[in-house]
């Protein structure tokens, strides 16, 4: 069977092959030229490259032109404030982490008052500040894709609080117990969580996220002007 390309040998004669044959003896010219220009094509390609690279004071100016940049002490940032009626005068004992990865800094915050077995509140700010707004917006976007399909216990806030430039927030609320809220948002080159436990606080669904969003604003203003 013929093929796109493809002639049957078979249909060649004998002296047409033969001539076939004796040409391929001969040195063609054609690879070697090709190869000359290919070469010089990567040379002068190097030269480009070496010519317009970036220097390190241009990538500096990049990087601290960011809204946000990684630190290596993320709860200087938190404001326990706001808890202060929910918490019956215990303290905030803070935890924090921080590590700098392919993705972007990764950094969390957490505040706990109360003792570990028998804790009145927790609050916990977990952020990546990335090396670009758009990566930030891409990975909040895959991030708001999983709370959106968040299903019983946690129910999904149809309009989440206005902070930063989107974000997205499931809650639990619990008539005694501990009830539950997530905010997740994105500003500028910054995706933050804020993840929010208040124990026997009476608060419905509106008072937890307007806490939440407090905490989140706060945070997102101390980091900001860190950067």
């Amino acid at each position: 069977m013929g093929r796109i390309g493809y002639s049957d040998k078979g249909t060649r004669k004998r002296s047409d092959f033969q001539k076939v044959r004796s040409r391929a003896r001969k040195s063609s010219p054609i690879p070697k030229i090709i190869a000359a220009v290919v070469a010089v094509g990567l040379v002068g390609g190097g030269i480009w490259f070496w010519m317009n690279r970036p220097d390190s004071a241009d990538e500096g100016e990049a990087t601290s032109g960011l809204a946000f940049s990684g630190s290596d002490d993320p709860c200087s940032f938190a404001d326990s404030a706001p808890l202060a009626d929910y918490v019956d005068g215990a303290e905030a004992e803070p935890t924090a982490a921080s590590e700098e990865r392919n993705s972007g800094f990764e950094q969390t915050c957490t505040l706990n008052f109360g003792d570990a077995d028998s804790s009145l509140a927790l609050v916990d700010f977990e952020g990546v500040a990335y090396e670009s707004n758009e990566r930030a917006s891409v990975s909040y976007e895959l991030e708001a894709r999983k709370v959106a399909d968040m299903s019983a216990p946690w129910t999904v806030v149809e309009e989440a609080p206005e902070v930063g430039a989107e974000s997205a927030a499931v809650a639990r609320i619990a008539e005694e117990g501990t009830s539950n809220y997530q905010l997740h948002l994105q500003d500028e080159n910054a995706y933050l969580v804020v993840r929010l436990s208040v124990v026997d606080s009476d608060l419905d669904e509106q008072g937890l996220g307007e806490l939440a969003a407090e905490l989140a604003s706060s945070y997102l203003t101390a980091w900001n002007d860190a950067a």
